[in-house]
């Protein structure tokens, strides 16, 4: 019995309720809804006047949308049909290749098949976003109110969008030379930490747009570059940076279309643009809407597993792969983190080798002008906090039997790979990396339900870790010359710091400012404990706390307006007035020892809850 190929075969079952054409309605018989016109209506002779109904398409319209439905199935069918034929070309091949090695064992098998298998490849691919755009576009015909055709992009540009981004009214380039500072910022800020594409791709799309030769891809990557550089730069939203960054992106748009499309390689590379840009410009993209679709769009096409050794990808082809993935997984944890929210996807279903992107690694050696360590070591960062987020988050808590322990475990984990991160990173990616480790640290310790049952030793790491991070983004803010790579996201970071140390400073106030030395858990080494944490007098906690109010409070005055966002610092200024008055009152009543009386009452502390 012959076997079926049921991709060649689909069974493709399509149930759609049938309506009555107007003429049968109308004469009130039975319609058999056949196309392109009804029975009755064929033996009447008036098979031009038969037209459906529906409320769905516009009178008039309804025949022109299914004859580009058919239009579009035809299409499909001819790409079948010369795949097959490819296909029984490459199996010709392969027979004449199989006949001549065995009577010439040097010749290799692969010889003569493998551009056949990548090209039908690259086909089944093409296939398969087509098939997305026919079932796209059917379901947007019938539902949500969709006047034209609803493509994959559309659907992934509504999804994400905040405020319609406005149209530019002059999309010109800048000059080519003007374009070099440009390119610049971002290779040494932006790609060093996600090198999703490789120089040489970035290079060739812009010169291909100067010279007149590029293709959608290449437009797409030389106008986000430049909107990513030029809302990097800028300080203030509305200035002109963010002014420049925001005509570029919108000339973006034009090429959306084109690019983003499901089951392509180039599709995800292209979003993951279109992500690094909306954590720049919050007001008119959701992030975390677009790292999912990302994220899905990657899965999709099986980019979290290794490919099989049988499938021979070049080594390029493979560090690509892997460099995409890693991108993907590090924005995805990152942004999912800051808005406490849930991960696209779990650990445990992706198995990928981490990338070589060390400078001089063989396979990069000849893309790679920017070192690109830093990237290497975020990776390493968030697989390491990725675990510790899923189960003190994501998961059902009764599964931990001691919480603290695996804190704990989690804590000395992140610290550990903080003090083995190499010298040879740039001194300001160091700050961002060390920010990140900061507020990591500050997240594992403040899991929701639990912020009661944390113990003493616990509370004065979170005491020790915002006043930590409070000084080290202070010092990035007065930094002019070198500001790394910070966007809204940071702001959100310093909101969430500033709140869990109002929250301590209010529920915990008599043991943070007592004098009282807790007891060191069995589970702590000094990974996880910062130096002096016991040795502080209680004055010099109030001079930290106070501080620390002041840089917080700074932070959000930097970041705030440069992102447009002003709700962080006015809820800062409201929150903190409460733990102002509570710091005056240990200052009056300090006696210079290490105990401290307070006649006090402090209400209930405030529940910060999720970013917004």
């Amino acid at each position: 019995m012959a076997k079926v190929n049921k991709f060649e075969t689909p069974l493709l079952r399509v149930s759609r309720p049938r309506e009555a054409c107007q003429r049968c309605r109308s004469a009130k018989v039975k319609c058999d809804g056949k196309l392109p016109a009804c029975t009755a209506c064929e033996k009447a002779g008036r098979s031009a006047e038969c037209s459906s109904t529906s409320d769905g398409v516009a009178k008039g319209k309804e025949r022109s949308y299914v004859a580009s439905l058919e239009t579009r199935v035809e299409k499909l069918e001819n790409q079948i049909s010369q795949a097959k034929a490819r296909k029984a070309a490459a199996s010709n091949l392969l027979d004449m290749v199989s006949a001549q090695t065995f009577l010439s064992p040097e010749i290799p098998l692969q010889a003569g098949n493998t551009r056949a298998q990548r090209k039908e490849a690259s086909n089944i691919d093409d296939l398969v976003s087509d098939f997305g755009f026919l079932s796209v576009n059917a379901t947007a015909r019938d539902f949500h109110g969709f006047t034209k055709e609803m493509s994959y992009a559309r659907l992934v540009l509504s999804t994400s969008s905040l405020e319609e981004m406005p149209r530019p009214t002059n999309n010109v380039l800048p000059q080519r030379h003007a374009t070099a500072p440009l390119i610049e910022h971002y290779l040494g800020n932006v790609h060093v930490l996600y090198p999703f594409l490789t120089e040489t791709k970035i290079y060739g799309s812009i010169d291909a747009v100067y010279q007149g030769y590029a293709d959608p891809m290449d437009h797409w990557t030389t106008r986000l570059v430049l909107a990513i550089a030029y809302a990097s730069l800028s300080r203030r939203r509305g200035d002109t940076q963010y002014q420049d960054a925001v005509c570029h992106a919108g000339s973006a748009l034009d090429y959306i279309e084109a690019v983003i499309h499901p089951g392509s390689v180039v599709g995800i590379q292209a979003m993951v643009l279109l992500v690094l840009y909306s954590m720049l410009d919050p007001h008119h993209f959701k992030s975390w809407y677009l790292i999912g679709l990302a994220s899905r769009a990657m899965v999709d096409i099986g980019l979290h597993q290794d490919p099989p050794p049988e499938l021979q990808l070049k080594e390029s082809e493979l560090d690509l792969r892997r460099r995409i993935y890693l991108c993907v997984y590090v924005l995805d944890r990152s942004i999912s983190m800051v808005y406490r929210r849930g991960f696209s996807f779990t650990d445990d279903s992706a198995n990928v080798t981490p990338p070589k992107l060390r400078q001089g690694s063989t396979t990069t050696n000849q893309f790679f002008f920017y070192g690109l360590e830093s990237a290497e070591q975020l990776g390493r960062l968030h697989r390491i906090k990725s675990p510790a987020y899923q189960k003190l988050f994501q998961s059902s808590r009764p599964a931990l039997e001691d919480t603290w322990s695996f804190m704990a475990t989690s804590l000395q984990d992140v610290h550990r790979w903080w003090a083995e991160v190499p010298d040879q990173i740039d001194k300001s990616m160091k700050q961002l990396l060390h920010c990140d480790v900061l507020f990591s640290s500050i997240l594992i310790l403040s899991p929701s339900g639990l912020d009661r049952k944390l113990n003493e030793y616990g509370k004065f790491l979170i005491f020790d870790y915002a006043f930590e991070y409070a000084e080290t983004m202070s010092s990035i803010s007065q930094d002019q010359e070198k500001v790394p790579f910070y966007t809204s996201h940071d702001l959100l970071r310093t909101s969430f710091v500033a709140q869990r140390f109002l929250s301590l400073l209010l529920q915990d106030s008599n043991l943070i400012f007592s004098g009282i030395v807790p007891n060191l858990p069995r589970d702590s080494d000094p990974w996880s404990a910062p130096p002096g944490i016991y040795s502080c007098a209680v004055g010099e906690k109030v001079d930290r706390a106070s501080r620390c109010l002041n840089l917080l409070e700074r932070i959000l005055e930097w970041l705030g307006p440069r992102f447009g966002l002003s709700s962080p610092l006015n809820e800062f200024k409201v929150n903190s007035r409460l733990v102002r008055q509570l710091l005056e009152a240990c200052y009056a009543n300090w006696d210079g020892s290490l105990n401290v009386s307070l006649d006090y009452t402090f209400p209930t502390a405030p529940m910060f809850g999720p970013a917004k």
